[in-house]
């Protein structure tokens, strides 16, 4: 009896799972355009008027339509920036007839004392005062004795001088005049002064990428050396005639890269020179803004394997070069968080290394003595938003300093100069993003947290909260039943390094049901697609996928982010292809102990880019776990995807060779693991997609890839979407994801093989 009982629940259960449905029209239900039409702005991005710390901002409802308001924080008062029925009427009094209030959306423009609007209506300008309510055409006069000249480049600061090219050199003259001073003579393609290197013509001109400094009299250029680098080619196959794009492209371990060199000029004795800013070969250079009231450009110096750098100054009339700081950090720098600021003309300099295994600020002299850390602790500094140099106070976003929280919230802090008096400004748990005034009294505060509704609040410099400027209005979106995605903490596989993760669900979801799981993936190193802040249209529209019939999950892995320790950042250091996939299984394995409406037997993943590389390694590592994958414009070998990314995250080996003549000559060796080794372990399912024409990864990753599994013998399905780059657009996006949909539909819910 209990054997017949035991074969009748096997029978129940394989009923079961095999009756379950793909719910495709449920997905569409709540697929992004839907979702848009039910919500409008969630964020608000302030406009401060001529530098005054009064804003405006757009604000869109779905009941209300769009609107403009105007914020002044003395007065702590909000209103319409503009009546759109009193401006209708004014407008059609004056122009004697009827105006549609919808025509009316227009882009602010105010006049100079900033209490009057400028626009546009039917080739026309008007001019509406704010605060009279009146409104006048706007009639445009001729100043005389001014030059009417047109602007062809780059214009100083005093407006009185222009730097243009002409045949990729370099050109000088003085507004109103017409001699002309030509500073170089060696421009050509791909050694150029132009800001479109890639225009032959020798009779236009056209701007430069010059940069004046604030004296009008001094300015710089950086001028990129790509003559011996390679070529890549894309076909465009749609056209009438199939035509060839062929760019500029470096690999990982190039012998020829990108040269820099860093020029710099003066208009009053005509001198335009190179800067000696050579030290390592295949070096970065960048120029550093702040402190040209000291007579010297500050710039930076990278090696080209990442693990060394300086901070420079080069004098204006001289390019004699001065080494300020040299730092060295292995085993790759920070890239996303490095930055420097240069103060009070190079005498107060703010740089930021995570040299302690976290990421701090410290402050340094003009001549590179640290005179103390600025931040310090288990916590990492980000970005700085705003610096007082008067009250010598550093605004910056702080990321895992308050406990409890989840460490990839942005909170703003407070300090000073010396790292005194350090206050957290925004207290809310919540990611914040703020906007300060010009003058730093004030800042707008956007606040929201995945499972936490957005709201923007004005507060002033020391963090006081001074009014609500706007709560977006989502009633919309719980009315067609939309539901806010759940997050989670997981171990990674050292069971030590928390994880953090978003769970979407089926709008229908029942406990007491079984569901598939499925992983949308993007291994970082420079992001997690983990995202801290409420958000309705995620960028692989999850929400729509889940709708399916899924419980799908996206969770950062061990290596996959800037903002946590120095060990987290660099955990996949020199193991680029591998480093993420044993975390994403492990906390896979966990959400399922955790929650029996998983079924581990039905495990599904994808991803783009990184993730879509990310994809096939873990459908190809663990092909007894993830049993389909869809992979779109996947980097499935990194020796072919672009050099940046590739030095940066693997890693490149320097190699000293001394020549005849007894000089010391410098080569690069990169190696990485590809996926296309891993092929011969397929079993599952998987569907390897690519646009035909992306300049970024380029398709020839998704041809390794299936070259690879058909010298293995292996099955599997692929895609290529005409005419489309790195990110598909229009009636392509749409046939991918509802592509996406049914795949994984047919082999995880369906069970079809």
């Amino acid at each position: 009896m209990k054997k017949h009982s035991l074969i009748l629940v096997l029978l129940l259960a394989h009923f079961y799972f095999f009756a379950q449905t793909a719910d495709y029209e449920a997905a569409e239900r709540y697929d992004t355009p839907v979702l848009a039409k039910n919500i409008g702005t969630i964020e608000i991005l302030p406009f401060f008027i001529k530098k005054s710390d009064t804003f405006w901002f757009t604000f869109e409802e779905k009941k209300s339509g769009r609107n403009y308001f105007l914020v002044n924080p003395t007065k702590k008062e909000k209103r319409l920036l503009y009546d759109k029925k009193l401006l209708a009427e004014k407008l059609g009094s004056l122009r004697n007839e009827k105006i549609d209030t919808l025509a009316l959306n227009f882009m602010p423009n105010f006049s100079n004392d900033g209490k009057k609007l400028i626009f546009s209506y039917k080739s026309t300008k008007y001019t509406y005062d704010l605060y009279r309510h009146s409104l006048s055409k706007n009639i445009v006069k001729r100043e005389e004795g001014k030059s009417q000249e047109p602007i062809i480049g780059n214009v100083s600061p005093d407006k009185e001088w222009q730097l243009y090219t002409r045949n990729h050199n370099l050109y000088l003259k003085k507004n109103g005049d017409t001699t002309e001073t030509k500073l170089s003579n060696d421009g050509q393609l791909y050694y150029s002064f132009c800001i479109n290197e890639f225009d032959t013509s020798s009779l236009r001109n056209i701007p430069s990428n010059a940069v004046w400094l604030p004296d009008s009299k001094n300015f710089y250029i950086i001028r990129e050396d790509n003559r011996k680098v390679q070529t890549m080619s894309v076909v465009h196959t749609l056209s009438p005639k199939s035509w060839l794009e062929t760019y500029k492209y470096q690999l990982p371990g190039d012998k020829d890269v990108t040269q820099y060199e860093l020029w710099v000029g003066n208009v009053e004795n005509k001198n335009f020179i190179k800067v000696d800013a050579d030290k390592w070969t295949d070096q970065t250079i960048s120029v550093v803004k702040g402190g040209a009231e000291s007579k010297e450009l500050f710039f930076l110096r990278k090696k080209r394997t990442l693990d060394e750098i300086e901070l420079c100054a080069s004098n204006l009339l001289t390019g004699k070069v001065r080494v300020i700081i040299h730092e060295t950090n292995k085993p790759t720098i920070n890239n996303v968080l490095f930055n420097v600021s240069i103060l009070n003309k190079g005498k107060d300099i703010i740089w930021w290394s995570d040299k302690t295994g976290w990421g701090h600020y410290y402050l340094y002299d003009s001549i590179g003595n640290l005179k103390t850390p600025i931040t310090s602790g288990k916590w990492t500094a980000g970005k700085v938003v705003f610096i007082d140099t008067t009250r010598r106070t550093i605004y910056f976003y702080g990321y895992g300093k308050e406990t409890a929280r989840n460490p990839y919230l942005a909170h703003l802090y407070k300090v000073s100069f010396e790292g005194k008096k350090q206050k957290l400004l925004t207290p809310e748990n919540a990611n914040h993003k703020v906007f300060f005034s010009p003058s730093g009294n004030y800042f707008v505060d956007n606040y929201s947290r995945i499972d936490l509704e957005p709201k923007t609040v004005l507060r002033n410099k020391n963090g006081k909260f001074i009014m609500v400027v706007a709560e977006p209005d989502i009633q919309g979106l719980y009315d067609i039943g939309w539901r806010m995605p759940e997050p989670f903490k997981v171990k990674a596989k050292d069971s030590i390094t928390d994880l953090y993760g978003i769970m979407w669900k089926p709008y229908n979801f029942d406990s007491t049901k079984v569901y598939p799981v499925i992983s949308q993936v993007y291994p970082g190193p420079f992001t997690e697609t983990v995202w801290p802040y409420f958000t309705v249209f995620d960028k692989y529209n999850n929400t729509s996928l889940a709708q399916v019939g899924f419980i799908v999950v996206c969770m950062g892995h061990r290596g996959g982010s800037p903002y946590r320790d120095k060990k987290y950042f660099s955990y996949g250091y020199g193991n680029l292809r591998d480093y993420p996939l044993e975390d994403d299984k492990y906390g896979l394995e966990q959400l399922a102990r955790r929650h029996k409406y998983i079924d581990l037997n039905r495990v599904g993943i994808f991803g783009h880019s990184g993730g879509g590389a990310m994809a096939t390694a873990a459908i190809c590592t663990y092909p007894d776990f993830y049993k389909v994958a869809v992979a779109s414009s996947g980097n499935h070998d990194n020796t072919i995807y672009n050099r940046n990314w590739g030095e940066s995250y693997q890693g490149i080996t320097e190699v000293a060779d001394t020549t005849k003549q007894g000089t010391i000559k410098y080569s690069f060796k990169f190696k990485v693991p590809v996926n296309q080794d891993l092929a011969k372990n397929l079993k599952g399912h998987l569907l390897l997609v690519t646009g035909e024409v992306d300049a970024n990864v380029h398709p020839a990753h998704t041809y390794r890839m299936v070259d690879a599994l058909i010298r293995a013998g292996k099955d599997f399905d692929m895609l290529v979407l005409p005419n489309q780059s790195h990110h598909y657009k229009g009636v392509y996006k749409t046939f991918f994801e509802n592509k996406l949909r049914r795949y994984f539909g047919k082999y995880l819910i369906e069970n079809k093989e």
